[in-house]
């Protein structure tokens, strides 16, 4: 089966490797202009992706996935950094602090549209700064929604999770698993 993955993100690539599924990525770069609850800026910024992707392959192209991720604190969504000194910050906010990570799923399959998000909340222990700066120097922090990559070396500030790691990283495997199971499909009918 044609697997699309409608996300530039290497880690949900390497999600869907790691499992023996070999998408083909397609970058959408839909519009992600967008206001609202975190909830509802994840699944409509994912079903914005899949709609776009959809249409630069004229249709029905076999199984798509697209995905979406943030990162709250208090309600407020901390995107990726602007720079070095907003990273610190974050990070800063998020140490000895519960943060959610929320990702939303749009799969689209034989014309049928479905979607759905996750939360999982994160616990971050007490960072020093010492730890931040070198952490920010590693320049992994500046291209992650929240500062920070659970799947690598922001690992190390991960205390406690309630709920999916893999939503952490930013593609639901419970939902995928869910959603895919509506069309009558398994995660192992997409293994290579």
């Amino acid at each position: 089966m044609k697997v699309i993955l409608a996300s530039q993100s290497p880690t949900r690539y390497n999600i869907l490797t790691g499992f023996g599924i070999t998408p083909e990525v397609i970058v959408s770069n839909a519009d992600e202009n967008i206001s609202g609850s975190p909830d509802y800026i994840v699944q409509e910024l994912a079903l914005r992706k899949a709609a776009k992707v959809t249409e630069m392959l004229g249709g029905n192209p076999g199984l798509l996935i697209a995905a979406d991720t943030v990162v709250a604190f208090n309600n407020k969504i901390l995107g990726k950094p602007e720079s070095e000194q907003n990273a610190f910050e974050t990070l800063s906010v998020l140490s000895g602090n519960w943060h959610e990570v929320y990702s939303g799923l749009a799969l689209t399959y034989k014309g049928r549209v479905l979607r759905d998000f996750d939360i999982t909340r994160v616990k971050f222990k007490n960072i020093s700064e010492r730890e931040i700066n070198l952490y920010i120097k590693t320049g992994d922090p500046m291209t992650r929604a929240g500062s920070y990559g659970a799947e690598g070396l922001g690992a190390a500030f991960i205390e406690r999770i309630e709920g999916d790691f893999f939503n952490i990283a930013g593609l639901p495997v419970f939902k995928l698993v869910k959603l895919l199971e509506q069309f009558g499909l398994s995660l192992f009918d997409l293994v290579s």
